[in-house]
């Protein structure tokens, strides 16, 4: 079966194999391709266990294209709310919500893993300040609805590395 995708950046994902997590090791097969964005199903040669192309990333059990996705997701700053993302690409806001959430989750498991003792000499600090009001019911003022939110950043200049703690 032809591919032009690159298996030596793939590796087993059974974690009782003796290839577990091993690229290019060799090991891994194109079994087929299937779905609407034509993912490729793979094989580990040494377990026999098959898993998704996307398995391991934030597409991993969706069935639109990630090139929707990305587009979809791109046009939320742009559009500047969910809501005007779901009227522009025609994805129910949940699904939107989801992808979000998906994107988030992925993105903050990279950071934790890859940012660690992170050794920094200079970083500059910027403090965001916002008035946030959930209600509109002016009596519920003692809520935790209201208040004042404070986001800091930090960034490494020469490196463009960028942190905004949780």
């Amino acid at each position: 079966m032809e591919s032009s995708l690159d298996l030596s950046k793939f590796w087993c994902w059974q974690k009782d194999c003796t290839d577990y997590g091993k690229k290019g090791a060799g090991n891994i097969l194109l079994k087929e391709r299937y779905g609407k964005d034509n993912r490729a199903l793979l094989k580990c040669r040494t377990c026999g266990h098959c898993f998704s192309e996307t398995h391991g990333t934030p597409f991993f059990g969706l069935n639109t294209t990630i090139d929707e996705v990305c587009r979809t997701l791109a046009m939320i700053p742009e559009k500047g709310s969910i809501r005007g993302a779901a009227r522009m690409s025609g994805h129910d806001k949940g699904t939107i919500c989801k992808w979000v959430d998906l994107a988030g989750k992925h993105c903050k498991e990279v950071t934790d893993y890859f940012l660690k003792e992170l050794r920094l000499d200079r970083v500059q600090v910027d403090e965001i300040w916002s008035y946030i009001k959930k209600e509109k019911n002016i009596a519920v003022r003692d809520s935790n609805e209201y208040g004042d939110v404070y986001s800091l950043t930090a960034i490494k200049p020469d490196t463009r590395l960028f942190f905004e703690p949780s």
